[in-house]
């Protein structure tokens, strides 16, 4: 398992947000989403939350 340390970026929400929304983002290293077997045209992810960790797993879509 590979583990790597990283900040989150906070930065003021705009457009119709209220005065005091804030939105966060992180960067990824490609690396990781090379493991996911993602690209800019294959970048669907789900993300899933546990007490204490948050899960990122590339998107399969199900054929109907």
């Amino acid at each position: 398992m590979t583990e790597i340390k990283r900040k989150i970026m906070f930065s003021k929400a705009y457009g119709n947000a209220s005065k005091n929304s804030y939105t966060c983002k992180m960067a990824i290293p490609s690396a990781m989403m090379e493991a996911l077997n993602l690209s800019q045209d294959d970048r669907e992810v789900v993300l899933k939350i546990e007490p204490g960790k948050v899960i990122i797993e590339k998107a399969y879509h199900r054929e109907e």
